[in-house]
């Protein structure tokens, strides 16, 4: 996945994409490596990616009906042990001890039963080799007993020295003296006969176990797939996911009502609730502006981890979810900058943006950006975007980008914006009232006053932050780009309480931007 998804660790992680593959929870150590290894499918990889997003929507069905297959085979997968040693070294013809035996044992098991769950096998595309022959060489004597030794039924001769054995330690038990030195020195010798036809019938149990091994590899593989489905099907379930339409290259993607699992959790132990998000992204670029609190990156984040998890063989949390599948992901955020690289947060930026244009050259990308040249003055700022705009508007891949800065309209861009909180909403607030003017206007305050006095303050002005932040519609909607609407940014700046001198600046300074723009 690491050439085909391009993202800083620290932003990764903000992204939430580990803590989402952790909600996916293997049973068994062959699904978990398998889970971890994070396979990208790509448009190369189409059949497969789809083969596996219909074997996850037929395991959805067992799912929901509650069948019993499922509890049964996550119990048996909870009971597979690590394998790649065992096998390893059973590959390379060496002696296998006890435990080595149970494992494989154990595994042969496990497979019998997972192979007999008909339902459960359909529905997630998987068939088992048959290896009763081969669990049958670990059960000689077809008890069922799930330990394992070296059995008697393996050898007559290991059975007859056994016995003798058996019958010296009985002597021994009632020897003293210069007998049951004897006898113990006849124990050593026989012991020793023992141990020589153990490791004959280990050798030769290796030899013929080792012929099974083209079934027992395609076994394990199975499990650890049959796991895995079975996690996402049960994770699709969880946080209402959907079954992502696949769709030709030059076709948009197109999700409708999506959210992040994450941050909807967080926020329904807030006792609020997430937006769902719903966006067209076609080949080219799209432009989405509104206020800097108006949940722009949160939207970028969204998008990219539904359209993301759906090339990882996930079911994306919307309602419904097409997509071209593209060649490679990309996500740049701003940076603070890097000190130990010398380079300035706009550097860093520069960097990225050479690589990924370059990339988009030969490959179809999603690439999103969130807020860039923050790190430079707005001048060269909002002519780098407009930049990046033109040249991807003209591009087969898919630039998505959230911006303060006036991006003008040109061929292959699209602007969205959030909806951002409406005016009639705003008015209805009432007007700002400092902790100052509740006070009974003496001029001496002892420290407990002051300290109590900034504390009103913070707290009035954090209750009216949370108020208006709580007025925001964060869904997207498509605009002409012609006529951006202002972000509502200078009326929330008066209704907390800016003096009227500044915000008189403000408003004239906006007028004089709009004019500007619309020269």
């Amino acid at each position: 996945m690491q050439t085909s998804v391009i993202i800083s660790p620290e932003f990764l992680e903000d992204l939430g994409l580990q803590k989402v593959l952790e909600a996916c929870r293997c049973r068994s150590p062959q699904g978990a490596k398998l889970k971890n290894r994070l396979q990208f499918f790509s448009n190369d990889s189409r059949d497969a990616l789809q083969e596996e997003l219909d074997a996850i929507g037929r395991l959805i069905l067992l799912v929901r009906a509650n069948n019993p297959q499922i509890t049964e085979a996550q119990t048996s997968l909870s009971r597979l042990r690590e394998l790649k040693g065992t096998l390893t070294r059973l590959d390379k013809g060496s002696l296998l001890n006890d435990t080595e035996f149970f494992e494989l044992k154990s595994a042969l098991s496990i497979f019998d039963r997972l192979g007999k769950m008909k339902s459960l096998l359909d529905a997630a595309g998987i068939n088992f080799d048959d290896t009763k022959s081969a669990a049958a060489l670990l059960d000689p004597a077809g008890t069922g007993n799930p330990a394992f030794h070296i059995y008697n039924d393996y050898s007559p001769e290991l059975s007859e020295i056994r016995a003798q054995k058996n019958e010296l330690e009985s002597k021994i038990r009632q020897a003293t003296g210069p007998q049951r030195k004897t006898l113990l020195t006849q124990r050593a010798l026989i012991t020793a006969r023992e141990d020589g036809e153990e490791e004959n019938i280990r050798r030769q149990l290796g030899e013929k176990l080792a012929e099974w091994l083209p079934e027992i590899h395609n076994n394990t593989n199975n499990c650890a797939k049959l796991d895995f489905r079975l996690a996402k099907a049960i994770l699709a379930v969880r946080w209402n996911g959907c079954e992502p339409q696949l769709v030709e290259q030059h076709k948009p993607a197109i999700l409708q009502d999506a959210f992040h699992p994450l941050v909807a959790a967080t926020l329904e132990k807030q006792g609020a609730s997430f937006t769902p998000i719903s966006i067209e992204l076609r080949q080219g670029a799209t432009v989405l502006m509104g206020a800097n609190m108006g949940g722009k990156s949160v939207a970028l984040k969204t998008i990219f981890l539904a359209l993301l998890m759906t090339q990882l063989g996930y079911f994306p949390s919307c309602e419904s979810l097409q997509t071209p599948l593209f060649d490679f992901f990309a996500f740049e955020a701003s940076h603070e900058g890097d000190l130990n690289r010398g380079l300035s947060s706009f550097g860093l930026e520069a960097v990225q943006i050479r690589n990924h244009f370059r990339k988009s050259k030969t490959q179809k990308g999603l690439i999103l950006m969130d807020e860039p040249c923050r790190g430079t003055n707005p001048a060269e700022a909002t002519t780098i975007v407009q930049a990046l705009c033109n040249t991807y508007g003209n591009s087969d891949s898919t630039f998505f980008i959230a911006t303060h800065y006036h991006v003008k309209t040109a061929p292959g861009i699209r602007f969205y914006q959030v909806r951002g909180i409406n005016p009639d909403s705003l008015a209805e607030l009432p007007n700002y009232r400092s902790a100052a003017s509740k006070t009974d206007g003496t001029e001496e305050n002892s420290a407990t006053d002051l300290s109590s006095m900034a504390m009103n303050f913070y707290n009035d002005d954090l209750t009216r932050v949370r108020r208006i932040q709580s007025l925001m519609d964060y869904r997207l909607e498509e605009i002409d780009g012609v006529n951006q609407a202002p972000s509502g940014a200078i009326k929330i700046a008066e209704l907390l309480g800016v003096d009227e001198e500044l915000l008189h600046e403000m408003k004239a300074a906006r007028q004089e931007d709009q004019w500007q723009h619309s020269e």
